[in-house]
């Protein structure tokens, strides 16, 4: 089930880091009331092997805003926007609940006005798609040195390890919450990236290096709608990975 918050600042102009995804996830963490179902997200989440996925993404902030890059900050001038989605209904049911009840929110120590929630509960229904990415989609491998230090590499979409990646985390995602693998492949085409698409994100003083644009993904339509609610590669939990389904 996908939520879309529309959101303003009660004295105007909502003044965020440009960097701000860890503030969205803290937000998220913070409204749900299920002290237990917090927690197994925060701290265990859903196993496969020794990854552990919670199995729910958001988007990044839309609306008109302005950018202060000497100073690294983000000033959303209005109404924005802000999209969650997750598998996981007690969690939809929460966070619904928490938007539509208590209608005031604090995001880095401003007041946040809650002016509506949409639900929508999409099913796919054919075997192939476009999207367009909402945050951004990042694809990475992490690996131990010779002298014991970790390494991370990040994989643009023409590299040739990209689908191969992105399916293997998809299959692991699939198994940790059904228990059983998918019975169909997943294949993901590139259709639109540019280089201007690349981002690189700060989360938690970790740089993060993702893509937007345009992919065309190829499964069965039960599989195409779970990957829907959960996000597409690595680091969902943290804002990475969320797209729409693009009409015509």
């Amino acid at each position: 089930m996908r939520l879309t918050v529309t959101m303003s600042g009660r004295q105007g102009t909502v003044s965020l880091p440009l960097h701000y995804q860890h503030l969205l996830q803290g937000l998220l963490y913070r409204s749900l009331e299920n002290e237990q179902l917090a927690a197994f997200l925060h701290d265990k989440g859903f196993r496969h092997g020794k990854r552990s996925f919670k199995l729910f993404t958001f988007s990044r902030l839309f609306g008109t805003h302005q950018v202060n890059r000497e100073r690294k900050t983000i000033h959303f001038l209005g109404d924005f926007q802000w999209h969650i989605d997750t598998v996981l209904p007690e969690l939809t049911q929460q966070l619904g609940q928490r938007f539509l009840l208590q209608r005031e929110i604090e995001l880095y120590g401003q007041l946040i006005e809650v002016k509506s929630v949409k639900m929508e509960n999409i099913d796919i229904r054919e075997n192939e798609i476009n999207i367009v990415m909402l945050s951004p989609l990042t694809v990475y491998s992490t690996y131990e040195t010779f002298d014991g230090r970790k390494k991370t590499q990040f994989f643009d979409p023409d590299d040739e390890v990209f689908p191969h990646l992105i399916e293997l985390n998809f299959r692991h995602k699939y198994e940790a919450y059904y228990g059983v693998p998918p019975t169909e492949r997943l294949l993901i085409e590139p259709i639109h990236v540019h280089h201007r698409h690349r981002v690189v994100t700060m989360f938690k003083n970790i740089y993060i290096t993702g893509w937007l644009g345009y992919y065309r993904l190829c499964s069965s339509p039960e599989q195409l709608t779970f990957l829907y609610h959960v996000g597409l590669g690595g680091r969902n939990s943290q804002g990475f990975g969320m797209f729409r389904v693009k009409s015509g």
